[in-house]
């Protein structure tokens, strides 16, 4: 069998090289060099993950917990609450465990858990009381949790807001625990759809 690049330079024990190779053994031969290995790309393994996440030089032990509010017309609000982590929590965990808590993974009440309700100001009629969960990032930035803080007067931990999930998901999420004007919508929603099924 012809092969397409003819093997040359055949010697027992040392290999064989095929013309238009870089020849980088031979190469390295010559030089005395010892070719170096590459290593495989290497992935932070959870422990890993502890190991630089609890370093007392990154003080970045907070939680930043970004969801948004996404309207009818697809307009979206952004919103956020900063936790503090005193149990030092992987990321990782946190957003299993947030996950786990919230409608198919990602909806939630707001007021429900005492987070900032990112509604627009101008309602449509067809507006929804379900915020989107985003993503949760570790931040260096003091807490945030104004609507809590107004309640409590206490800075929430990340503990005690998964806490306020689980509870909220158990009871089960309310759709009508919103701002006052699109509870009175989602009132006029219902009573427009028994209407049509009395018919």
């Amino acid at each position: 069998m012809i092969t397409p690049y003819p093997i040359i330079n055949f010697k027992p024990g040392k290999g064989t090289l095929a013309p238009g190779s870089f020849r980088r053994t031979a190469l390295y031969r010559f030089k005395g060099i010892k070719p170096k290995t590459k290593l495989p790309a290497r992935r932070l393994h959870l422990a890993d993950q502890q190991a630089v996440f609890s370093q007392p030089r990154a003080q970045a032990t907070n939680i930043l917990f970004r969801y948004m509010y996404r309207d009818a017309s697809n307009y979206k609000q952004h919103g956020e609450a900063i936790f503090t982590n005193q149990t030092l929590l992987l990321p990782a965990d946190i957003d299993k465990q947030i996950r786990a808590f919230l409608k198919d993974g990602e909806f939630f009440i707001a007021r429900q858990i005492n987070i900032d309700e990112r509604f627009f100001d101008a309602l449509r009629e067809d507006d929804h009381p379900w915020h989107t969960f985003e993503r949760i990032e570790v931040t260096t930035l003091a807490p945030f949790d104004p609507d809590h803080w107004f309640q409590k007067q206490h800075r929430r931990d990340i503990v005690e807001f998964l806490a306020d999930l689980e509870k909220a998901q158990r009871a089960g999420w309310d759709e009508m625990n919103v701002r006052v004007d699109l509870q009175r919508l989602l009132e006029q929603q219902k009573n427009q759809i028994r209407r049509t099924l009395e018919k």
